[in-house]
């Protein structure tokens, strides 16, 4: 009777791993779930055998075959939250950890991990060894600093965000129920019930993956960015390949017209046109690949590993936003930028910076173009402790009741299928992940000036966002 739990349990996480791997397949956020079934799984499905038997022999290899497996659990858990909350630099406590549990499970042929086994009315049960208390140690730090990170992470999250991490930290609180058990392990004779908080937390994990998305945003984007990528690159080899044979098929072109042998007189024009078609094509896909990286990093801003943020220098990333954005017919002679101080750096993602400023050329240029006319300035300069990057343009400006949504996702007063009201919003989450800010002023009929805060290398904020897991979202 008590073994039927436990079998129970163990069949469940074969359904819990089966659904998760046909439904997401095997990716950086369901690997660690998956580790974490298989190993309930064998647990559970060993302890259904040690309940069972009568043998206390048998009963002395199931106790360190099962235990086996309940060292590697915690760990697993805590790999599965540092995915969740994007946290690439806890990599080496994650290893640590792991390492420690490879320790333990090279012990538990002896009597240090687990000191043989207790026969209580359910059936037998491992005794701690001497070593147990640092499982139990490791457990509940793991534990700790899981709750630490997902709270970390929901501070900069919202909407349907929020509530996955809300999820996460449930399935966290149950998990962290099941410590009871240990318990048992030191001689107190209660069936122990840690099974039954497990299965509740990992099941909730499983709902959380498929029904919620925790994967689905990030796996969509990247698979969609994948595939679009691919052709674009064949396009753009294709295109290049044509310009390099060109210039020779022209030239012969030309001398057949020069000696009579084609009568160039209906398509000349054409003829002509030709010849930028190549390059053209270039700048077509070297744009829209741009664009597709920016709708990739928009999904991906909260994954930011700041343990990789590095000084960049400001004119660096403003001259590599105009070199790859797809300027048309005279757009590019519409800018101007001011003199930069080349050492000026601001401490961040270079590449992230880069797709701000898209953004603001993007809707600048959309002004100029409705209006008709005006010119775009980029400048900037050190303030205090950031560094103070300001995009004006003389375009028609924003309306004073249009001006304090602007930032508001979805919000956009272009006409339908112009734009989707989430460039702005990108701006706003990008420069406060990055521990700056983003503000906009404008006179209509005169100018519009974004002006970007960017943390100076070593300044007080960028000490700030170093020490901070996730940095809160500054209010509205």
């Amino acid at each position: 009777m008590y073994a039927i739990p436990t079998a129970f349990v163990s069949a469940m996480f074969v359904v819990f791993g089966l659904y998760v791997v046909i439904t997401q397949g095997v990716t950086r956020l369901s690997a660690p779930f998956l580790l974490m079934c298989a190993a309930t799984f064998a647990w559970q499905g060993t302890w259904t055998l040690l309940f069972q038997t009568k043998d206390a022999q048998i009963a002395g290899l199931l106790v360190r075959v099962g235990y086996l497996f309940i060292l590697f659990l915690p760990t697993t858990f805590y790999h599965f939250v540092t995915e969740v909350a994007a946290r690439r630099r806890e990599r080496p406590l994650l290893l640590a950890s792991y390492g420690l549990c490879f320790v333990l499970a090279v012990l538990l042929p002896g009597n240090e991990v687990v000191a043989g086994y207790r026969h209580y009315f359910f059936g037998y049960y491992p005794i701690a060894g001497p070593l147990h208390p640092l499982h139990v140690v490791q457990t509940v730090l793991l534990a700790a600093r899981s709750g630490q990170l997902l709270l970390g992470a929901r501070k900069s999250a919202g909407g349907q965000a929020r509530r996955r991490l809300d999820l996460c930290l449930a399935a966290l609180g149950l998990y962290s129920f099941a410590a009871v058990d240990y318990a048992v392990n030191y001689g107190y004779p209660f069936y122990p019930p840690g099974v039954l908080f497990i299965a509740l937390s990992l099941g909730l994990l499983a709902i959380t993956i498929v029904r919620y998305h925790l994967i689905h945003p990030y796996a969509l984007a990247a698979t969609i960015a994948h595939e679009i990528a691919t052709p674009l690159a064949t396009i753009g080899m294709h295109a290049d390949e044509i310009a390099s044979v060109w210039s020779h098929v022209f030239k012969g072109y030309r001398l057949a017209v020069t000696h009579g042998l084609y009568d160039d007189d209906e398509h000349s024009g054409q003829s002509e046109r030709i010849s930028q078609l190549a390059t053209a094509i270039r700048r077509e896909v070297s744009g829209t690949s741009a664009m597709v990286e920016m709708a990739l990093a928009s999904y991906t801003l909260d994954r930011l590993d700041r343990s990789r943020f590095s000084a960049h220098p400001v004119r660096q990333c403003v001259d590599s936003a105009l070199e790859r954005y797809p300027f048309r017919a005279d757009e590019r002679e519409r800018i101007t930028i001011l003199p930069i101080d080349p050492m000026l750096r601001f401490s961040g993602s270079d590449t992230v910076v880069v797709f701000v400023l898209f953004n603001l050329l993007k809707n600048a240029l959309h002004a100029i173009h409705v209006s008709g006319e005006g010119q775009i300035t980029i400048s900037a300069l050190e303030d205090q402790n950031f560094c103070m990057l300001q995009f004006r343009d003389t375009g028609p400006g924003i309306a004073p009741d249009v001006l304090p949504h602007i930032f508001d996702a979805f919000f956009s007063t272009k006409r339908h299928g112009s734009g989707a009201g989430m460039g702005l919003a990108f701006c706003r989450r990008a420069t406060e992940l990055l521990g700056g800010s983003i503000e906009c002023t404008s006179v209509r009929g005169a100018h519009t000036t974004f002006i970007v805060r960017l943390p100076l290398p070593g300044s007080a904020a960028d000490r700030a966002l170093s020490r901070s897991p996730v940095r809160e979202a500054r209010r509205r």
